[in-house]
């Protein structure tokens, strides 16, 4: 995939977000695209033609991760049930997320979020390291957790958040960010985007 790699990034890429319309806004921080070949078979790598069947920025995931979420049969998963060796791979990823969040972000800091006004949807925060107590910048990791499913949806962890966000929020942190994990709930919008 190499050829199609080398085209997507080098040509490709630089004209998506001038075509939503969001030229002046940097890529997402983490996401994927599938791409479909829609080449006949048999046609030769360098003349191949792709084309993008999704880009997904909501629900990109760490598959490291994944054994901290919730089945049928692991209905009390969590941050502890990761491997250490696949937490360090998790949190090697993350960091390289927060450093490039923060050089993303620029300029100057904000003041901490009180976000007392909208409700704390997690059980706890296993595995959460402490937040910096100087830091570049403040920052959230926004959750939904949907009521009418088991475990809060299927990607949840036993405590409510999603099973990979204790890896990515201590990115945030390691990088000297703090990083808030906080649930949007439908009914308190307006309390979300108020703090948000």
């Amino acid at each position: 995939f190499a050829s199609l790699t080398r085209s997507f990034v080098t040509t490709d890429l630089p004209k998506v977000m001038p075509a939503l319309g969001l030229g002046d806004e940097p890529i997402p921080l983490w996401w994927t695209s599938d791409f479909i070949n829609s080449s006949p078979p048999g046609t030769a790598t360098k003349d191949e033609k792709w084309i993008v069947g999704e880009f997904n920025c909501s629900c990109v995931g760490i598959s490291k991760c994944l054994a901290a979420y919730c089945q049928d049969h692991t209905p009390n998963a969590c941050y502890t049930d990761i491997s250490k060796e696949d937490l360090y791979e998790c949190e090697r990823y993350a960091k390289i997320l927060g450093q490039q969040a923060i050089s993303m972000v620029g300029g100057p800091s904000f003041a901490p979020i009180n976000v007392g006004s909208i409700t704390r949807v997690a059980k706890d925060d296993l595995g959460l390291l402490s937040q910096p107590s100087k830091p570049k910048f403040f920052g959230a990791l926004a959750q939904i957790y949907v009521r009418s499913q088991t475990f809060g949806g299927s990607d949840k962890s036993s405590n409510g958040h999603r099973y990979d966000s204790i890896p990515f929020a201590n990115g945030m942190i390691k990088s000297g960010m703090s990083c808030q994990l906080i649930h949007y709930v439908h009914q308190e919008h307006s309390a979300f985007f108020g703090v948000c």
